[in-house]
């Protein structure tokens, strides 16, 4: 304490508190590793489970497709809560990673070379989703999830044909237009790629034929389903 002039204790002068330094922790590199890491983890598990299917020709057991993966049980279970999250997951991935790769369709051109360029999409498509497809088909007799995304990739594909074949749609009127992109998606579904590879036994080249001699006919007869009375 400081003495004043009469000798009486005086007080210091309490200083204002200093504001406390907060040290930013820079973590942002080692989140982004570890999302890196989760990614492949995920990945791996995809391409096992697509690996199986396509070995087995039916649904492998989780723990196989970690065995397979290199993935321990316990990591599998940090990332998908169940069988079903993980094969939805895969079903995703699928048909996102295969989008991703096809170009944007276009109406120009001669109809030819369109429905040849429709054709080898479907097919590279069809092959890729083979595996998984089995799967959203026979989960989506209970799984609501499973028939969404059964609708959405369908509504996908029909958006593109429609895009597609606008110039020999525009000389349709509207119920000839959805009869003729009815024919077009039934001719080129699933099944009927399934059917062509697995039943009839033809490769991929010569089941493209196959569409591309069906759809080529479809479209011959294009101009006269408005007089037909089966559209309405």
């Amino acid at each position: 304490m400081a003495k004043g002039k009469v000798g009486r204790a005086r007080p210091r002068r309490k200083l204002p508190a200093r504001p406390a330094v907060v040290r930013r922790v820079e973590v942002t590199g080692a989140t982004d590793g570890r999302h890196r890491r989760g990614e492949a983890t995920r990945r791996r598990l995809y391409e096992a489970m697509l690996l199986m299917m396509r070995e087995l020709h039916d649904i492998p057991a989780t723990a196989d497709v970690a065995a397979r993966a290199n993935v321990g049980l316990r990591t599998f279970y940090e990332h998908f809560a169940d069988a079903t999250t993980f094969y939805a997951a895969t079903f995703d991935y699928v048909i996102a990673s295969t989008l991703a790769t096809m170009p944007p369709v276009s109406p120009d051109g001669p109809l030819a070379e369109r429905v040849a360029g429709f054709v080898e999409r479907r097919s590279r498509v069809c092959e890729a989703w083979a595996p998984m497809w089995r799967v959203a088909i026979r989960f989506a007799s209970h799984d609501e999830g499973f028939r969404l995304r059964i609708a959405r990739v369908a509504q996908l594909l029909r958006a593109r044909a429609q895009i597609l074949y606008a110039p020999e749609l525009a000389t349709l009127p509207a119920g000839a237009q959805a009869f003729l992109l009815d024919a077009v998606m039934s001719l080129t579904e699933m099944d009927a790629w399934l059917h062509l590879r697995d039943q009839c036994g033809r490769d991929v080249a010569a089941a493209q034929a196959v569409w591309r001699y069906s759809v080529a006919a479809l479209f011959a007869r294009a101009g006269r389903i408005a007089l037909d009375p089966a559209p309405t």
